[in-house]
């Protein structure tokens, strides 16, 4: 549960300031009001994507690198394609309502954490790539055990004061 207050807060701070642009994007107020909505947005995203990294590097132990690398890929594939669809999007509902569209569907995405808190052990449960994860780090602790006995066993033949 604490992973999830702990991304529920950034989460919220770029929900604010998504609503925060889009309703103070106008002439009539100050420019500055707008762009100063970029520093809980900004708070919020660096929060987000250092806990998905810790996230990422806890859950896939030995493959972390891989993981690593496929969030590396997909996230600049979603920055080669998004900026296709903001043009449409800010041209068809105007900045106000489109900032107001990404707020829902980033507070909509906040519910995520608390989804894998509730459902994440039923998740892993049926993830082939968990089980075999789950059994190779089994494997790695016996074999570091036995070797960590080996070790304490030879200090004692070598040393029999200290074994004691």
């Amino acid at each position: 549960m604490a992973m999830a207050s702990r991304l529920l807060t950034p989460s919220i701070l770029q929900v604010i300031s998504l609503f925060w642009l889009g309703w103070t994007a106008r002439p009539d107020i100050h420019w500055i009001v707008p762009i100063l909505s970029i520093a809980p947005f900004g708070v919020g995203f660096l929060l987000i994507f250092m806990a998905l990294i810790n996230y990422v590097v806890d859950a896939y132990e030995i493959y972390a690198a891989s993981a690593m690398g496929a969030m590396s890929a997909s996230r600049s594939i979603v920055g080669v394609v998004l900026p296709f669809a903001a043009k449409p999007l800010y041209a068809r509902l105007g900045v106000d309502w489109a900032c107001t569209l990404l707020a829902i569907l980033s507070a909509l995405m906040c519910l995520i954490p608390f989804v894998f808190i509730k459902y994440g052990e039923k998740i892993r449960a049926n993830s082939k790539f968990c089980q075999e994860l789950k059994q190779k780090k089994a494997e790695n602790e016996e074999k570091q055990s036995q070797l960590w006995e080996r070790q304490r066993s030879q200090q004692a033949l070598e040393d029999p004061e200290k074994g004691d």
